[in-house]
């Protein structure tokens, strides 16, 4: 990884940050087109009407990329929060299966099974990728410990039915590895750059039409406000990150709340 996208990165994952470098983004191209020429001259009057027809092509391909993008960006979203319930569903059966298990498997299990629903959670909620990579890693130890567990019981128990042990086990591997999937994200690099390309130049654009007008300089704080605000809202949905919008592991606290778990005391 170089040194670009460690920036972009760090932008990404604080949400202040990001607001904050984007309308500086914007909010300077409008200072840049309303200040390089201060002074508007009699000719500039056809090339002004030809500036305004770009800026109204631009700003309606803009805002038209941006809802396309934009419906890219809840479609991933959705699909996370179908990924945090089938994780949920997983575990779920993975506990019921747990029950075939020798009772001194289950003292060993069951406590696993915990300690993987609460890095589960922990996952869904974590702001930064460095820490998500982490849990994810802690949560593959457990399934192998599981894993474990169940294959050394098959061995000495052939039972038909202990075949769900093993299958909800690997199901609990097959969720997450879906999850991950999902947690990538969904717009390419290629799409951000456009979005920026075609803000900066709408701002610029913005900034030029009200060159040498006096009054008029609230008008160059409206645009990249908006821009800045609908770029904003699609890095939110799109960038698990530390921010305002993130995916809510709720199916997965209510299976902790409820107790679906045995606890190690009651075995």
């Amino acid at each position: 990884m170089n040194i670009t996208d460690n920036i972009l990165d760090l932008v990404v994952m604080n949400s202040v940050v990001l607001f904050v470098v984007i309308f500086l983004l914007m909010f300077g191209a409008s200072l840049l087109g309303k200040y390089i020429c201060k002074k508007r001259k009699r000719d500039d009057e056809r090339a002004d009407d030809e500036a305004k027809i770009i800026l109204g092509a631009l700003l309606s391909l803009l805002f038209l990329v941006m809802g396309f993008i934009l419906s890219i960006a809840i479609g991933g979203y959705n699909a996370r929060e179908q990924t945090e319930e089938q994780e949920a569903i997983a575990i779920a059966n993975a506990t019921q299966s747990t029950a075939m298990l020798s009772e001194e498997d289950q003292k060993v299990a069951y406590p696993l099974l915990q300690q993987y629903l609460t890095t589960r959670i922990a996952f869904f909620n974590s702001g930064t990728h460095v820490y998500s990579r982490v849990l994810q890693n802690q949560s593959i130890d457990i399934q192998k410990a599981l894993w474990t567990i169940a294959m050394a019981e098959a061995k000495t128990t052939p039972v038909n039915g202990f075949s769900l042990v093993l299958s909800s086990y690997t199901e609990l591997y097959n969720s997450q590895a879906r999850t991950t999937a999902g947690w990538r994200d969904q717009i390419p690099k290629a799409a951000w750059l456009l979005l920026i390309i075609f803000s900066v130049a709408a701002n610029y654009l913005i900034g030029h039409n009200i060159r040498g007008l006096r009054g008029r300089n609230s008008l160059i704080l409206t645009l990249p406000l908006l821009t800045t605000m609908a770029l904003f809202m699609i890095a939110e949905i799109d960038v698990p990150g530390e921010g305002v919008i993130y995916v809510k592991p709720d199916n997965l606290v209510t299976l902790q709340e409820s107790h679906f778990i045995p606890s190690l005391t009651e075995h």
